[in-house]
């Protein structure tokens, strides 16, 4: 499990435990269908648990909810989108099946101290379904793929992109913000008429924030973003991964200041600036370039006798032969072996910690004596070391992650509403029929 695939899950993973740490059981009236999603059906039992989540969210934030009927609309949105997406990721075959669910909620037990046991009892004991926050996971890594497929594989970005990135920059801007967001969105296609009103909407929001609203419960009560309900929160973001309409305003604003209203093809934006840290350095990575003779036991050649040839051979450069030759000729090593043993220059970090470990306690021109690693026997020798200036390497390694980073967020947000436009949704009134203007197709 990757590293970015995990931190799309934390928002999620952090309203789990805080559910399981304040939700109190309450009796649960007969379930019924509130909403139907093309050929699948929200039932009231999910909107009550995601309603308890999403104020115990708020609340741990310190962000006051908004009124009940007000946060329900935005939960019920939010339920909608993801059975979507969850119905668009069994389209196109994604499974997530029970052993890789059950490593996920591992690694969710793990980073809060807890065995996976432990966790399930926690939830257990404050009269939660376990088995509902389990397939609440397993949804929220559904999405996590189906978006990595339908979206970010499609993502290209070309040398041509980087350089009019550069171009349009003195440098890449390693400063990082943290900004809240309120989004009022415009459907694709919108008339004129809906674009005014969208319009109109984001400017009453920014007279209220001028007489003093809080900028938190307001986004939680009015945004259409993907944050509203962790209070318009976008995190500490670098300014060179922030979308060109906020990364063109941000360097404007003072902390706390809430900017005009920005307009962009999916709608209108405020964003406020509550952070700013940190700036841009120059880089450098100090590299080794070194040679191994590799011997691996095989069925003619056990452990012990493969220790004592890497010792033979140790006896025998340490008498003068050429690495190169005893390497061509003894390793195992097949990527290796026709240079001499060469590895080439490499950074710290590319290969196993027992072999990197070795190679930094060697000065240039040494040689080791035989060590083991999960490869076989080893026999290394430094023969030099740089420094490299990794500045521009860097920046523009840090330009493509930035413009990925872009034009995933800007095409994952047409997808879904895409998604939505071409959808059969009809919501319900507690007597079971459609609810009027509500209900749509």
């Amino acid at each position: 499990m990757s590293a970015p695939f995990l931190s799309r899950l934390r928002p999620l993973l952090g309203s789990l435990l805080l559910l399981a740490a304040n939700a109190q059981a309450a009796p649960q009236p007969l379930d019924r269908i509130i909403a139907v999603v093309n050929d699948g059906v929200i039932l009231q039992s999910e909107l009550d648990r995601a309603l308890n989540m999403s104020t115990a969210q708020l609340r741990e934030r310190g962000i006051t909810p908004p009124r009940e009927d007000v946060l329900r609309t935005q939960v019920m949105e939010r339920l909608v989108t993801n059975r979507l997406q969850t119905q668009k990721a069994a389209e196109a075959g994604i499974r997530i099946d029970d052993r890789e669910l059950n490593e996920v909620l591992n690694n969710i037990a793990a980073q809060n101290g807890l065995t996976l046991a432990a966790f399930a009892d926690a939830v257990r004991k404050d009269g939660l379904d376990f088995l509902a926050v389990r397939e609440q996971v397993r949804d929220e890594v559904l999405i996590a793929r189906v978006r990595q497929k339908e979206v970010e594989s499609r993502v290209v970005v070309t040398d041509q992109d980087i350089d009019l990135f550069l171009a349009n920059r003195s440098a890449v801007d390693d400063t990082e913000y943290r900004l809240s967001h309120i989004l009022v969105a415009l459907p694709e296609g919108a008339s004129a008429e809906q674009r005014e009103a969208a319009r109109a909407k984001a400017n009453g929001l920014l007279a209220r924030l001028a007489k003093g609203e809080d900028f938190a419960q307001l986004a939680a009560a009015e945004s259409d973003g993907q944050q509203a309900l962790q209070g318009g929160d976008l995190d500490w973001r670098k300014g060179s991964d922030l979308p060109s309409l906020f990364a063109g305003v941000v360097g404007k604003l003072k902390q706390g200041e809430v900017s005009e209203v920005l307009e962009s093809a999916g709608g209108y934006h405020l964003i406020k600036l509550a952070g700013k840290r940190g700036g841009g350095e120059a880089q450098s990575v100090t590299e080794t370039r070194a040679q191994h003779i590799l011997l691996q036991a095989n069925a003619i050649r056990d452990e012990d006798a493969t220790l004592a040839q890497a010792q033979d051979l140790a006896k025998r450069l340490k008498a003068g032969e050429n690495f190169d030759a005893l390497a061509k000729q003894y390793s195992d090593d097949p990527g290796s072996k026709n240079a001499g043993g060469d590895l080439g220059f490499q950074p710290v970090g590319v290969f196993v910690p027992e072999f990197q470990i070795r190679l930094d306690q060697l000065q240039p021109g040494e040689t080791s004596a035989p060590f083991h690693t999960q490869f076989g026997w080893h026999i290394a020798r430094v023969t030099e070391r740089r420094t490299r200036d990794t500045t521009e390497e860097t920046r523009r390694l840090k330009a493509r992650q930035a413009i990925i980073a872009r034009k995933s967020a800007e095409e994952y947000d047409l997808w879904v509403r895409r998604l939505r436009d071409e959808a059969y949704i009809e919501l319900r009134r507690a007597d079971g029929k459609p609810a009027g203007a509500d209900a749509q197709s």
